[in-house]
C-alpha cells in the first residue's frame, strides 16, 4: 500500500476518536475511579531501586476532595542489594484537588502502615521477623480524564518512616507511577 494511502487511513481512523476526546469532561462527587500499575522506586538509606505492584481507590467526595487508599505490593529490588525481603503498604488519606475540566491536580498526605522484612544474608541476621510499621507519604498527581470511563494519570510519593524490628533502616523513598485508569460514577 502506498504511503499516502497509509496515511490517509490512519487520518481516518483517528480523527473521530480525537472528535470524541473534545468532549465536556467534569469531576462529579461519587466519581470511583481506579487504578494497577507497576511501580519503581528509589530508597534513599541503601541508594537502591524498589519495584511494586500498584493499586489503588479514589472516591470524590466533594468536587475538589477526595478518599484515596492506596497498597503497594513489594515485587523485589532492582539491583543486586536486597535489604528487605518484603516492604508491602497500605495507605488510607484525603486528596484536594485542582480541576480544570479533564485536568486533575492532585496533592495529599496518607499516613499508612508497611509491613517488612529485613532479608536476612544482606543485613547479617539469624533470623528476621516481620515488622508494622507506621509511615507517611506526601503525594503528588496528576490525573487526565479522557472520557467518562477512563483516565492516565501519573503520581509521585514519597514515603516516610521507619522499619523498627531486628534492626532500624529507614523505609524513606521516593515512588513513581503512572498508567491507565477506570472510572465509574457511583451516585448514577
Amino acid at each position: 500500500m502506498e504511503p499516502k494511502k497509509i496515511i490517509y487511513w490512519i487520518l481516518l481512523l483517528v480523527f473521530p476518536i480525537c472528535l470524541n476526546a473534545q468532549e465536556k469532561i467534569s469531576i462529579p462527587i461519587g466519581l470511583v475511579s481506579g487504578q494497577l500499575t507497576l511501580a519503581p522506586s528509589y530508597m534513599f538509606q541503601d541508594r537502591t531501586g524498589q519495584f511494586y505492584a500498584h493499586g489503588s481507590l479514589e472516591v470524590f467526595l466533594q468536587p475538589k476532595v477526595s478518599f484515596i487508599g492506596e497498597g503497594f505490593y513489594h515485587l523485589g529490588s532492582l539491583d543486586d542489594k536486597k535489604t528487605f525481603d518484603a516492604n508491602h503498604n497500605i495507605f488510607f488519606g484525603l486528596g484536594y484537588h485542582f480541576t480544570n475540566g479533564g485536568h486533575d491536580l492532585l496533592l495529599a498526605l496518607q499516613p499508612g502502615v508497611s509491613f517488612t522484612k529485613l532479608n536476612e544474608q544482606e543485613n547479617a541476621l539469624i533470623k528476621s521477623h516481620l515488622g508494622v510499621n507506621p509511615v507517611v507519604a506526601p503525594t503528588v498527581g496528576y490525573t487526565f480524564y479522557v472520557s467518562r470511563f477512563f483516565h492516565f494519570f501519573v503520581q509521585s510519593k514519597l514515603v516516610i518512616g521507619g522499619h523498627k524490628y531486628d534492626e532500624q533502616k529507614s523505609l524513606t523513598e521516593f515512588r513513581f507511577s503512572a498508567g491507565l485508569g477506570f472510572n465509574i460514577n457511583a451516585l448514577k
